[in-house]
């Protein structure tokens, strides 16, 4: 099925089609000679149709292509189109349809996600029937005709399902409207900071996405980011996402770059010194240094807060969502602060900045929960009438029995419950026949004895094939990581994703977990050394195959217990965490270093201790500063080296209140050879508790610096 073959009336509106020229439906299978056929026919087939897929065609096969009319009927264009054959149907297998709402298509929800289903990848995914989708189509247009114009439906209840499929978006719809009314303050100048917290599997992800969807809608600027585990992190991580979609829209819209430089005025190098990538619309940076690095914080903080403000505008307010924020850093934590109590007289604000967090990862005293925000939203228990729209969205209708155990066992968890419906297909415990579902009593007996749904992500993971881990993976990668051949990891993967344990993603073979509780219970099933060996075969492929990635190095070989191998990268990227002002990410970094150096290396533990000691002393950690100063003091080689030491002793006692001390140490440091006294007659502990300045006396410093060049 395809436009060509579809003829109107012409009435408006539109009130009968008719479908014409069966000739291509007549094979139900299409060889190799597919590729003569026309770009625009290719762009209409199914997987399974153009052979892509080792399946048979049928009526699922037409559902998929009236799926793509109907999205091009709705978006004016189709959503799998190329050059040529051959690339349109490598899209047809690799890559998502956009949602249409996410393009700015003011259509129903429910609209929207009968077209997504009509255009599943898998036959098994999609709707079974023509009689499922007009199920769903004349609820829609009945709601509609009632003055509904966005109807909350679940989509594929009236489907007569054999296999799973993803579950709908349920519920919510009371956060839903609270979270519409704060992007309405925004649009008027009135925009805030939101929190939006769950329990693990609660489904707050789920939620953001829907947002981010009615706010493309609305016409918003929708940025994202997301924090990852502490030991994988770079510096502002939260914040890289974000910036990826600025460079992404400013390669659009020429003109946008521009517009944000204006907005941020001189504060735009330092927005680019902290997140390197904006450089490619804002412009590089000059090499000189910005300022003193006491002041780097302040100084990075204040321009990323100019940076979201510049997001959003009267015509465009923006909506920025940050996910997973129980991993963001003290530096995303501190930029959030800042950005909430920034509040430049009248100036309107048009940014929504919404905050995701786990509930049970973040404690009482977090800064998260200590901000005061123009929203705080906690993501309640899903109902019992909840649990059984989304698992009939999975499954069609459903055995009370089946749903009465899903409910026992997710305990009003969304992840929960679709994991233990899974769980109840994968064991036998519910079984797909032509009439419908129905209950393997033995077997649901067995699922039944179990607690906690909990038990169900260790059973479906035991009954996978051999596997790899990761986040996030690339299938090559993760191959050789667990030791098999391309074709084998290719069958691990789709078992995995047909059982809705992992998503695969376009437009390269990269692969990820539904939800980070099915990897976490993944790694729980490791031995430690089984662990540490995978972190070291993945720490030896990066190294072979890019070894710029310092960051990853690092935590790859210190995990694998080879801390002497992760040195030189934690080093590298130590330093670079330095460099952007990430201070908490930098002494993670550099304590990799010192369980890496050997004993005999002195000049490399001085680094190490003087490297510590500067960032600890600027994070304000004065005691452990000291401990690093004087250990770098006994290290030191040469009378500048310790010279070099002596004075950062003193500045450290100057910050505490010691000027005694301080006077005695900087008398040591590099201005010893001064003689003690500068040209006007002032000892060094007179210009140094002035804020290491010179005067007017000094127009050059021991280090050859002049007087503009100083601190």
């Amino acid at each position: 099925m395809k436009p060509a073959n579809v003829i109107v009336d012409g009435d408006q509106p539109i009130e009968k089609a008719t479908v014409i020229d069966f000739g291509l439906a007549r094979s139900g299978y299409l060889d190799a000679s597919i590729r003569d056929q026309p770009v625009g026919t290719a762009r209409y087939m199914s997987p399974e149709q153009a052979g892509l897929l080792d399946l048979d065609t049928d009526e699922r096969s037409d559902l998929y292509s009236a799926g793509v009319v109907l999205f091009e009927c709705l978006a004016g264009w189709p959503p799998f189109h190329g050059d040529s054959v051959g690339e349109v149907l490598h899209q047809h297998m690799t890559v998502h349809p956009p949602e249409l709402r996410s393009l700015g298509l003011a259509i129903p929800r429910a609209l929207d996600e009968i077209i997504q289903r009509l255009l599943r990848k898998d036959p098994r995914d999609r709707y079974q029937s023509a009689a499922g989708v007009l199920t769903d189509l004349g609820k829609l247009a009945d709601a509609i005709k009632r003055g509904v114009s966005d109807p909350a439906l679940v989509v594929g209840l009236g489907d007569r399902r054999r296999t799973l499929t993803e579950p709908a978006f349920v519920g919510r719809d009371r956060e839903l409207a609270a979270l519409d009314r704060q992007l309405e303050r925004a649009e008027f100048g009135a925009g805030g900071l939101v929190f939006l917290e769950a329990e693990s599997g609660g489904g707050k992800t789920r939620l953001l996405v829907e947002l981010a969807q009615r706010s493309a809608r609305k016409g918003a600027w929708v940025l994202r980011g997301q924090s990852l585990a502490q030991e994988a992190q770079r510096p502002f991580q939260v914040m890289a996402g974000v910036a990826a979609e600025m460079v992404n829209a400013a390669r659009l819209d020429q003109a946008l770059g521009q517009q944000i430089r204006e907005h941020l005025g001189d504060q735009w190098e330092a927005a680019c010194a902290v997140l390197p990538e904006l450089a490619e619309f804002l412009g590089a940076p000059s090499t000189e240094a910005l300022g003193p690095e006491t002041f780097g914080q302040v100084r990075s903080l204040q321009a990323l807060v100019g940076l979201l403000d510049a997001l959003g505008s009267p015509n465009r307010p923006a909506v920025v969502l940050l996910d997973d924020c129980q991993w963001a850093g003290e530096q995303t934590l501190k930029l959030l602060e800042q950005w909430q109590r920034r509040r430049d007289g009248e100036r309107e604000r048009h940014v929504l900045l919404v905050v995701a967090y786990r509930s049970e990862e973040v404690t009482a005293d977090n800064l998260l929960r200590r901000l005061p925000s123009a929203l705080r939203l906690k993501l309640a228990p899903f109902s019992a009438e909840d649990l059984r729209r989304l698992a009939e969205s999975m499954a069609g209708p459903l055995p009370a029995e089946a749903l009465a155990v899903v409910e026992q066992l997710s305990e009003g968890s969304p992840f929960m419950a679709a994991a233990v419906l899974q769980g109840m297909v994968e064991s036998g415990a519910l079984l797909a026949e032509t009439s419908g579902w129905r209950i393997d009593s033995l077997a649901m007996a067995d699922v039944q004895s179990s607690r906690h749904a909990a038990a169900f992500l260790a059973r479906r993971i035991a009954m996978l094939p051999p596997g790899v881990l990761a986040k996030e993976f690339d299938l090559d990668f993760a191959a050789g990581l667990g030791c098999q051949n391309t074709a084998k990891a290719i069958a691990a993967v789709d078992e995995a994703r047909r059982r809705q344990i992992v998503w695969a993603k376009a437009p390269n073979p990269r692969c990820t977990f539904v939800h980070d509780k099915l990897r976490q219970t993944l790694l729980e099933r490791l031995q430690p050394e089984d662990r540490a060996d995978l972190h070291r075969r993945a720490a030896l492929h990066l190294e072979s195959a890019n070894p710029r990635r310092h960051f990853d190095l690092a935590y790859h070989f210190d995990a694998a217990g080879q801390s002497e191998r992760a040195l030189p990268y934690a080093l590298a990227a130590g330093q670079q965490a330095r460099a952007q002002h990430s201070l908490e990410l930098a002494e993670r970094l550099f304590r990799i270093a010192a369980r890496g150096v050997p004993e005999t290396d002195q000049a490399t533990r001085f680094r190490i201790s003087e490297g510590l000691g500067d960032i600890l002393m600027l994070r304000g950690r004065y005691e452990l500063a000291s401990q690093q100063f004087e250990a770098a003091l006994v290290l030191a080689q040469g009378n500048a080296a310790q010279a070099q030491i002596e004075g950062k002793i003193g500045e450290l006692a100057f910050k505490r209140g010691d000027v005694k001390n301080a006077g005695a140490h900087i008398s040591n440091g590099p201005w010893a050879c001064l003689a003690a006294r500068c040209r006007a007659g002032r000892s060094p502990s007179f210009c140094w508790s002035f804020g290491k300045s010179w005067c007017s006396s000094c127009t050059r410093c021991v280090r050859g610096s002049s007087l503009a060049d100083a601190d």
